[in-house]
């Protein structure tokens, strides 16, 4: 009887050893999210000419991930909120095309109505 518990406890952890994958493990593109850090709600988020769209992003709150064909730490995007659309043109300076992995723009607001991004790589 222990050694039939004792096999069943160990293919059980070794079950769960191979079971466990990364969240990046089966990425085949650059995946982005957006992290709302201002006290206003998102309704939408258009990226790079409204190609990706996120809708209801709360207020301190995060969207989902999602893929794009190729990415870079600064994307023109529109946000439109409840009383206001926003709009951001990244500066015109060489970038690289983002490698495959996990990403957030985190987007705010200065007190001049300014659209602030900050890139993070997850």
């Amino acid at each position: 009887m222990k050694t039939i518990f004792s096999f069943v406890v160990f293919a059980a952890l070794l079950a769960g050893i191979f079971a466990c994958e990364d969240r990046d493990d089966n990425l085949d593109a650059p995946n982005i999210r957006i992290r709302n850090t201002s006290n206003l709600r998102f309704l939408s988020v258009g990226v790079n000419n409204d190609s990706v769209i996120y809708e209801n992003v709360a207020a301190d709150g995060f969207s989902d991930y999602k893929a794009f064909i190729t990415a870079f730490e600064a994307l023109p995007f529109s946000v439109a909120t409840d009383s206001a659309t926003f709009n951001f043109t990244p500066p015109a300076t060489a970038q690289e095309p983002l490698p495959v992995g996990l990403y957030t723009y985190e987007i705010n607001f200065s007190e001049e109505g300014e659209v602030q991004l900050t890139f993070r790589i997850d």
